[in-house]
């Protein structure tokens, strides 16, 4: 028979373990698109040529690849594959299988960093719930935003700071601007995440916050080019369940406000021989022009929901990448192309991303292997205002026309600047990204046993920011205008050259990474400033647009900052039968951020495991397929927080004295400032049953942070208000657990749950004594504090004891019981850190279906809600044109005998205090639980059969329609629990959207 002639063959599919059939598996020609799929009976039909060679290949199986002459005479036999023991995991520097990795290291595959399951523009937010002891926060419902991410606790100063080193494909990031939001999800093959300190170890002065490793798609040798394009398109939208109060509402609550305070005034004056004339008058003045308020508060018909008019439910998503990928038997190549656009689900800003990758791998000869590789990003951010703050803030009675006025112009009222939909369109501004990184690599195989590395990786980032705000707008109208221009430059890089070492005599194995690498960065920032432009005639928008029309201003600024950082490393392991294992790591870091006594440190570490699975007395049973015992003890560092000249003291020339001329301190230097180092101790349990359909990993670890580096406040005397300074010690410990259970592979029903959990306790244990009220301590903001025995991201506020039946009034405890209420009462509490956190990933698959659930859960953390706080107050003016409220003060104090949480509105001084901000000062009223479970993403797709396809020549097509944050539960009434997580004070930041989209995964 002619080699080209065809043959139908049938067969049979089963599993080698159960002899039970495997329906789904793909069954394909070698070298060629045709291809089937096995029915539920495990038999497939297919039609072949002569001499044909069939890959056989099934989720949880290994690979079978068999002539098609043998397959009707006998069923093929499928071996399952124990994924979580065998493959690689990327350390620094190397690899290991995970078998014998000694560490708290955890992976994240690209099947769950997929499009389908994450419709994210940075992958840092895919890994949200689906790891144990990483804390992502998605402050900001911005497009493009870069979520904050935190490994085991906070350990740092600032909230920034506390984000872990990133590496991707072994170039450091960490000085420059380049984030994972400038990876496309799609190019990337895997992440692990280095929690323990004998992981990060070995990367020194940077690991102590963790490292994220990133590793991205390559193409594979002896493979034929694959084409891949994944595209999906949606919408996102925004829940906002608070609301503003209405025009009857409004009037209702600003009437009551006066006629309280008229109220609180006429008892004061019932008795006028008790006051002198001259309160008598105030207080007659006063009342009068309260009065004249109430009498004047019109108000029009309609009820404007000003949130609403900012909303955009339609905005649009769309994401599109397209691949290819194959190789020879010397080489290999992997190309790629990719565009992200997204809108904001309040106002009309936008981000927009171009991805591009080329890797290519040469095996020159047999001792020679050569690698490059480059990424090219260009993104925008355009027109990103917020107008929450003026949707808050707008009357719902305004405009008295409608929105837009009948020439479509917006419907400004006087004394209003801050129309909602103004702010969106009098400020025209755009951040532009561009940044390229990549890098070449030599692989020189000296010996079987040892190998040379060298690499070279670059960095270049660019930033230019330019913002318009028209002096018609509210804010452009102090300065009739104002126009700037801001941008930095970074370049980086960093040159590794390291030797690795690999043997085995029996039983026993070596291994050991001995090199050096040097890391520069420099960061040039330029940046100037225009107002005063020209008045424009015949336009009165804002009532101040014509206040500074004479006035035209530029100014400039340039800044230049280098730092260059070196190290040596040492890195060894042992193994005995892959039963006892040892690793050890040791680093030497240099920075020239330091002072030249404290410029290196060491940062060593030491971890060992021992596989019990692997011991004769259980080497008979079939169930236990790992059961290793593992310890860890390292140090690590951090210099983040210490600014490039923070040991120098820095002159700035500013004027003359008469012929001399005067130089002040810009920076007071510190020479004595040394590393942040964290001690962390780690012991934990890897457990894998059932050919590892059942999996467990437990953690507990306790870290130590000393020598926290932040700013010190000194006295003026020294010619500045704060030093920088090492300024005390942090303390985070707790336990990580993962779960993972599957059905067996093969199954007509195939479901599986992975599930992790993390407790974390944090506790600040010394600080100096002058940073006791320090505000800007780790998180910010206007009342967050510090202190000793307390964790990290705390507020200092007034201990409220609710609203009294009698007066309407607030009531607070008086602390130190003398009668007063002063600061010397104020108790601070922690809110911003929660109890625990964790994640749990639904699967279940039916055929060619496939539906997955990812949830994350947030629970003890709480927040500070300063903007309702803000809203409190009746005191704008007496005509209360720019300050409406949250529809719960309808549920206010009104009468005595009341019973309600929200006092009384009124305007003036009141309360037992007799001040203006009784009602409304800082207090744990504004404080709310804000835990939360969220369905982070919900999946639906399906794999058209590969029968249906080859005559398309398309060897793969998954239809899917995927849901982002598409409910959650929470008691916290505010518009999103998780935009304050970090901070613990809820300001103004943009809720999370909800998208929804459909998408298509072709490959050919």
């Amino acid at each position: 028979m002619s080699a080209y002639a065809q043959q139908v063959v049938k067969g049979t599919v089963k599993d080698a373990t159960t002899k039970l059939p495997v329906p789904g598996a793909t069954v394909k020609v070698i070298g060629s698109s045709k291809g089937a799929t096995t029915n539920e009976k495990g038999e497939f039909e297919i039609t072949v040529p002569a001499n044909a060679q069939l890959q056989i290949s099934s989720v949880g199986f290994e690979n079978v690849v068999v002539p098609a002459s043998l397959i009707q005479t006998k069923a093929i036999m499928m071996k399952m594959q124990a994924i979580s023991l065998t493959d690689a995991v990327v350390v620094g520097y190397g690899t290991q299988q995970r078998s014998r990795v000694t560490n708290a290291i955890s992976k994240v595959g690209s099947d769950a960093l997929s499009a389908e399951k994450n419709i994210v523009s940075d992958v840092g937010k895919a890994l949200q719930g689906r790891v144990a002891g990483v804390f992502v926060a998605n402050s900001s419902g911005t497009p493009g935003s870069t979520p904050i991410i935190q490994i085991r606790g906070v350990q740092t100063t600032n909230a920034v700071y506390s984000n872990p080193l990133l590496v991707i494909d072994g170039l450091i990031v960490e000085g420059s601007t380049i984030s994972l939001n400038s990876i496309n999800p799609q190019d990337i093959e895997s992440v692990e995440v280095l929690k323990d300190a004998a992981s990060a170890a070995i990367y020194g002065a940077r690991g102590s916050t963790g490292v994220i490793i990133v590793t991205t798609k390559k193409g594979k040798l002896n493979s034929k080019p694959t084409f891949n394009v994944n595209a999906y398109t949606g919408l996102n939208g925004i829940n906002t369940s608070r609301r503003m109060l209405t025009t009857d509402e409004y009037k209702s609550a600003f009437t009551d406000a006066r006629q309280n305070r008229i109220g609180d005034i006429n008892q004061q004056l019932a008795n006028p021989g008790q006051l002198p004339p001259s309160q008598i008058n105030r207080l007659n003045a006063e009342k009068t022009r309260l009065q004249s308020a109430i009498d004047g508060l019109q108000m029009a018909d309609r009820s404007t929901d000003w949130i609403a008019a900012v909303k955009n439910n339609h905005a649009p998503i769309n994401n599109i990448q397209a691949s290819m990928n194959g190789g020879t038997d010397k080489g290999s190549y992997y190309m790629s192309l990719g565009r992200y656009a997204e809108t904001m689900a309040i106002g009309r800003g936008s981000f927009e991303r171009y991805t591009g990758r080329l890797d290519l791998t040469q095996q020159v000869n047999t001792w020679l292997k050569l690698n490059g590789n480059i990424n090219i990003t260009q993104s925008a951010n355009k027109d990103f205002s917020n107008p929450i703050i003026a949707a808050f803030n707008a009357r719902p009675d305004t405009p008295k026309d409608p929105v837009r006025n009948a020439d479509g112009s917006l419907g400004y009222y006087a004394g209003q600047q801050q129309h909602p939909i103004g702010v969106m369109n009098d400020v025209d501004s755009k951040i532009a990204n561009t940044s390229y990184f990549g890098g070449l690599s030599a692989e020189i195989k000296l010996h079987k046993t040892l190998q040379f590395r060298s690499s070279y990786n670059v960095t270049k980032y660019n930033v230019l920011s330019n913002s318009f705000q028209s002096p018609l707008g509210y804010a452009g109208a102090f300065n009739q205008g104002y126009y700037t221009t801001n941008g930095n430059d970074n370049f980086s890089y960093n040159f590794d050259n390291y030797f690795t070492y690999n043997n085995r005599w029996k039983k026993l194995g070596v291994n050991g990474t001995l090199g050096y690498t040097f890391y520069n960065n420099q960061l040039n920032y330029f940046g100037y400033e225009v107002d005063g432009f020209p008045k424009i005639d015949g336009i009165t928008g804002a009532a101040s647009a014509t206040t500074y029309g004479s006035v035209f201003g530029i100014a400039g600024k340039n800044l230049n900052n280098k730092e260059i950082s070196d190290a040596y490393f040492l890195r060894g392991g042992f193994d005995w039968d892959g039963k006892y294992l040892l690793n050890a790591s040791i680093r030497r870091d240099g920075s020239s951020k330091l002072p030249a006594s404290n410029r290196y440190s060491w940062f060593p570490s030491i971890s060992a495991g021992w596989d019990i699975a692997k011991e004769n007395f259980l080497a008979h049973n079939t169930w236990i397929n790992q059961l290793k015992l593992r310890s860890s003890y390292g140090i690590s560092g951090n210099i983040r927080p210490v600014g490039y000249f923070d040991a120098q003291n820095l002159l700035v020339a500013t004027t003359n004295v008469g012929d001399q001329a005067l130089k002040l301190n810009s920076t007071i230097g510190n020479p004595d400032i040394h590393w942040e180092r964290t001690k962390q101790v780690d012991a934990g349990i890897d457990m894998a049953f059932l050919q590892s359909r059942f999996t467990v990993a437990l953690d507990y670890y306790n870290k130590t942070t000393d020598g926290l580096l932040s700013k010190n406040n000194v006295s003026w005397v020294y010619g500045a208000a704060a030093i920088p300074d090492n300024i005390g010690n942090i303390r985070n410990y707790g336990v990580d657990l993962e779960l993972g259970i599957h059905s067996a592979p093969g199954a007509v029903i195939g479901w599986g749950v992975e599930t992790n959990f993390n407790v974390n306790r944090n506790k600040i244990l010394s600080m100096k004594d002058s940073l006791t009220n320090y505000g800007a301590f780790v998180f910010g903001g206007p009342f967050s504090r510090a202190k000793v025995g307390q964790s990290v991201g705390s507020v200092q506020v007034y201990q409220s004891l609710g609203v009294d039946p009698q007066t309407g009034d607030m009531m607070y405890k008086d602390v130190n019981n003398d009668k007063k209420w002063d600061t010397n009462d104020m108790v601070t509490i922690p809110i911003a850190l929660p109890e625990f956190t964790g994640g749990t990933n639904l699967s279940l698959s039916y055929k060619a279906f496939k539906v997955e659930a990812l949830f994350n859960y947030v629970v003890g953390n709480k927040v500070y809600d300063f903007y309702e706080q803000s809203l409190r107050n009746y005191d704008a003016d007496y005509t209360g044109v720019m300050n409406n409220k949250f529809d719960i003060v309808n549920k206010r104090w009104k009468k005595p005998g009341d019973i309600t949480d929200v006092p009384r509105a009124i305007t003036g001084v009141h309360g037992a205090g007799q001040t203006t901000d009784w009602n409304y000062r800082p207090s744990t009223q504004f404080v709310y639980d804000a835990s939360y479970v969220r369905l982070r993403n919900l999946t639906v797709a399906y794999t058209v059969p590969a029968s249906m396809l080859s005559k398309a020549k398309i060897s793969r097509a998954r239809l899917y329609a995927s849901a982002q944050n598409l409910f959650t539960l929470t008691r916290y009434i505010g518009f999103d629990p998780e935009a304050a997580n970090i901070t613990g004070i809820v300001s103004t930041n943009l809720p999370n959207p909800r998208s929804m989209v459909i998408g298509i995964d072709l490959s050919f």
